[in-house]
């Protein structure tokens, strides 16, 4: 099997085990089908000087693990503001849907202020997956060992690297994390395509800052808000706030790079029981 995220065969992206999800050996995580809608609006817009502002995914339904189809089209064409939709398509049928919003940059003064990136990527030691420690491979009758996979599924959770800043025990939770292997076998994986699919992280780090509450949460989305674009192939993701009442709740998250902070997530989740 490629060690990469999708292969290609023609205008179809076939999954490998690295875009598996936790929950499913049949199905995505989410994180690498968001990636693929932003490297699809991104090799759409052909103007250099729009910025994504903001990327919406909404998570219908779990993406099967078949070879996958990307439409994008246009929906507000400004000469400042351009507006996308993309979507996602298995066998044809819409899977997930995006909406992406563009601006065009300008020469305008930098405002606000700048936002130091945590210690790391460099000196601090690198795991495999998101969770720590060993993955022990237990019966499939036994219950999932920790809040964000079930230890005996691999998939791209246990495909990224990280370099955890904070203890284990430590709240919130931060690491740096980048994915090791080409997301689209053959070609270079953008930054912008990388954070994209790194970004349905933080409601799994929203998980571990809840840890001992009794329940895990799955989220219906991302939003990823972006001030710039982002550089490099480390990033750095910290819990910023989580808020649950009645089974649904919300998970706040800081993005930076090398150079600092470039972005904000915000996901919406569902209560799942453990």
């Amino acid at each position: 099997m490629a060690d990469a995220i999708f292969t290609r065969d023609g205008d179809s992206y076939v999954p490998t085990r690295h875009a598996r999800s936790p929950w499913s050996p049949d199905g995505l995580h989410g994180g690498p089908s968001a990636g693929l809608l932003a490297y699809a609006i991104e090799r759409f817009i052909d103007d250099r000087e729009m910025q994504l502002s903001r990327l919406t995914v909404d998570l219908f339904r779990m993406v099967p693990a078949v070879p996958l189809r990307t439409r994008v089209e246009a929906v507000r064409s400004g000469r400042r503001v351009v507006g996308v939709d993309a979507t996602l398509l298995a066998d044809g049928v819409e899977v997930i849907r995006a909406t992406a919003l563009l601006l065009r940059r300008s020469e305008a003064p930098v405002g606000g202020g700048i936002y130091p990136p945590p210690p790391g990527p460099h000196g601090i030691p690198t795991n495999e997956g998101v969770s720590r420690g060993p993955r022990p491979v237990p019966p499939p009758d036994a219950a999932p060992e920790t809040l964000l996979r079930r230890p005996y599924l691999s998939g791209f959770h246990t495909s990224v690297e990280t370099r955890w800043v904070s203890a284990e025990q430590e709240r919130p939770p931060v690491t740096w994390m980048r994915i090791p292997v080409p997301f689209i076998e053959g070609e270079e994986t953008t930054p912008l395509t990388q954070a994209a699919a790194l970004s349905d992280f933080g409601n799994a780090l929203g998980n571990i800052a809840g840890a001992g509450e009794g329940l895990s949460y799955i989220n219906a989305d991302i939003n990823l808000n972006l001030t710039r674009e982002p550089v490099g192939e480390w990033f750095c993701v910290r819990v910023d706030h989580r808020d649950e009442s009645a089974g649904v709740g919300l998970v706040e998250s800081i993005w930076y790079d090398e150079r600092g902070r470039y972005g904000r997530v915000t996901q919406s989740r569902l209560a799942n029981g453990r």
